[in-house]
């Protein structure tokens, strides 16, 4: 992701030229906490249809706090709980966050409640247990919320999408944010102005949150750490494994097993280790340890990515032979701000039937911040951009049938999907899943696009059972070219990697150092071809042919 960053920030200046105006929100100067509570906020650490977790902060004056109960809408027999707070330091100071887990509660009630210290309370709010055999319900899923820039805590695209989303659907048990809630996680001044628009339904509504690379972002510089903040602010189940509490979890609701997963290698590696490799063994277990009817994934980074030239070849290497050991039914993506979902995928390949394979879907935008490099890859069997307005999904199960619509923040329909596991043990689905057919000439694919280029040939081909693609189609792709030298070589440049090849021989330089290549570059019919091994060598491109559609399929 860092290698990125540039470009990162270029796009994020872009887009903030077309973002809504800035709303009046917190102070960003100052903690903001105050003796009432605020931030209130429904998660589950442990059976919804039980318990119910409740968190709030307060500023340090207030070192304890009680949550009153009951089914009374004025709660005149409330029960009370209290609780000692746990000082938090954010990067704008100290405040006392709060959480109670109730229990004993009955399933499929309707509860009344308020957080306070005796004194100083909230108003009065609601929360509704589930109810026993749940086999129908609804929840909402939102894409990336985060601001876009990190000087501008502009969060009133994601007020107006939660917002909208919760009145369309009030009979929504949950939600999850698929990870970048906020620009930087370890600004504090971000998450006042988060909280601030997620009010009315944070606290009436469990929110079940993945944790994004942004989470882990210091300061304007994007400099990376542990989550704290998003830790300390969510409290959610402790099953994950060790070095992940609070990052990576699970839960039952209903007739489906939900799995969080934190995908930040990138920016977690130097202060947590190999998170990939941690969640793995953890993953197969869990997996491995539910009967649920339907089992449903969300991490943030995308192993079937919308952007032009940026993949997660790593992540979907550590979890996606796990996701086919036990067939997970649907994951859920964020981190690219586009709305996609692939065909069914066994072993990375398009199956024609989701009893197969995974169906993956990127979740689009619930905030201000949009990419202009956006593109349906050969794996999507629906894409869309998010351009024009910021968009939410609804997922409904209903016993035996899962659908999930997609839509706008206006309430517009960009796509309904479903899929119904029979009682054969076949699975259908609407719209009907169809695969696409064998091309008849190979086809080259670079990060998903396929190069269909009618003035410069783009197919590869087989020279002495070696495949070689022609080296201006790709590298032109990579908004590079081909450069003949008056000395006999050519030259390639992708980004800082400067290539020298000469002709008719194996050597060549890599950023002025010699280097010796497996495979002479070939002349042929006035064009110039390198060998798909030599792309690996020279620029870290890893191939692949797919002998089911006939493509030959690079990625970095």
């Amino acid at each position: 992701m860092k290698k990125f960053l540039s470009l990162l920030v270029a796009l994020v200046m872009a887009v903030s030229i077309f973002a809504a105006p800035t709303a009046i929100f917190a102070d960003t100067n100052t903690p903001g906490a105050k003796v009432m509570p605020d931030h209130i906020t429904l998660t589950w650490t442990q059976d919804p249809m039980t318990t119910q977790t409740i968190t709030w902060r307060t500023d340090t004056t207030v070192n304890s706090g009680k949550v009153q109960y009951g089914k009374d809408s004025a709660l005149k027999d409330a029960k009370t709980v209290d609780e000692k707070a746990r000082k938090f330091t954010s990067d704008l100071g100290d405040m006392n966050i709060h959480s109670v887990t109730l229990t004993e509660l009955e399933p499929g009630t309707k509860y009344y409640y308020k957080v306070g210290d005796g004194t100083n309370w909230s108003d009065i709010h609601t929360f509704t247990t589930e109810a026993k055999d749940t086999n129908s319900f609804k929840f909402l899923i939102f894409g990336d919320s985060q601001s876009g820039v990190a000087t501008d805590p502009q969060y009133g695209p994601w007020k107006t999408t939660i917002q909208n989303s919760f009145k369309a659907n009030p009979d929504a048990k949950f939600f999850v944010n698929v990870g970048d809630l906020v620009e930087i996680g370890q600004m504090y001044a971000h998450w006042n102005n988060w909280f601030d628009a997620a009010k009315g339904v944070i606290d009436t509504i469990p929110e079940m949150p993945v944790q994004g690379n942004h989470e882990t972002y210091q300061s304007k510089n994007y400099d990376s750490a542990k989550p704290k903040d998003f830790v300390n602010q969510f409290v959610v189940p402790q099953n994950g494994p060790d070095s992940l509490k609070g990052q990576t979890y699970s839960f039952d609701y209903g007739n489906a097993h939900i799995v969080m997963l934190d995908s930040q290698e990138d920016e977690e590696e130097p202060v947590a280790g190999d998170i990939l490799e941690a969640q793995k063994v953890w993953l197969d277990k869990d997996l491995s340890s539910t009967n649920k009817t339907w089992k449903i994934v969300f991490f943030h980074k995308t192993p079937y990515y919308n952007k032009a030239t940026r993949s997660n070849e790593q992540i979907k290497a550590a979890f996606q032979p796990i996701f086919d050991k036990y067939h997970v039914d649907i994951v859920f993506n964020g981190h690219d701000h586009g709305y996609s979902r692939t065909y069914p995928i066994n072993n990375d390949q398009y199956v024609n039937s989701p009893a197969k394979g995974t169906v993956y879907v990127v979740t689009g935008r619930s905030g201000n911040k949009y990419y202009p490099d956006l593109s349906q890859k050969v794996w999507d069997a629906f894409f869309y951009d998010p351009q024009d307005q910021p968009n939410y999904i609804v997922a409904d199960v209903n016993g035996n049938t899962l659908t999930i619509k997609a839509v706008k923040q206006d309430g517009t329909l960009i796509d309904t999907y479903s899929i119904t596991k029979n009682s054969d043990g076949t699975e259908t689905d609407s719209p009907k899943t169809i695969v696409p057919t064998k091309f008849n000439a190979t086809m080259l694919t670079i990060y998903g696009n396929m190069l269909q280029q009618p003035i410069i040939p783009a197919n590869p081909k087989q020279i002495n059972g070696k495949w070689y693609v022609p080296a201006r189609a790709f590298m032109q792709y990579l908004g590079s070219n081909v450069d003949w030298n008056d000395n006999g070589t050519i030259n390639l440049t992708y980004g800082k990697i400067k290539a020298d090849i000469a002709i008719n021989s194996t050597a060549a330089k890599l950023n002025g150092k010699d280097l010796t290549i497996s495979d002479q570059i070939v002349l042929d019919k006035g064009l110039t071809w390198i060998s798909a091994d030599d792309l690996k060598t020279l620029f870290g491109f890893s191939y692949k042919y797919d002998s089911n559609t006939n493509m030959l399929m690079f990625v970095k």
